[in-house]
């Protein structure tokens, strides 16, 4: 079997390996990126590193649901997202992705604020 670049680069040392990611980084188009990033990078926590990309997955998974709502119905995606920020500006809680808010975005994007204001005061009149 033949000798490949990784098997000495996975033996180096965190300096050498980011000096050596940034000559290969400058090999492409000669983009320049510090080797300090790389060493940084490198030097992570495993747990770090995955929190990092859950992050990015889930803010991603939620701009493109946002993004396929707004495309299915621009009119009930824009009611539905005034309704939950007036009712979470009322309501003062500091953290948007609620399950309240979650829950009653999808109630008012589903069957429509007339729907739900009138089903909110059917609710409040039984009470």
């Amino acid at each position: 079997m033949t000798k490949q670049f990784y098997d000495d680069f996975s033996k180096l040392p965190i300096a050498k390996m980011a000096q050596s990611i940034a000559d290969m980084t400058y090999l492409f188009n000669e983009t320049k990126v510090p080797t300090s990033h790389y060493k940084a990078q490198l030097s992570k926590g495993f747990e770090e590193m995955v929190e990092a990309s859950v992050s990015v997955s889930l803010v991603n998974t939620i701009f493109n649901t946002l993004q396929a709502l707004q495309k299915e119905s621009p009119k009930l995606f824009y009611q539905a997202m005034e309704f939950t920020w007036s009712q979470f500006e009322l309501n003062k809680k500091k953290n948007i992705l609620d399950k309240d808010f979650i829950q009653l975005f999808n109630q008012v994007e589903e069957n429509g604020l007339t729907y739900y204001t009138q089903n909110q005061q059917e609710t409040n009149d039984n009470e």
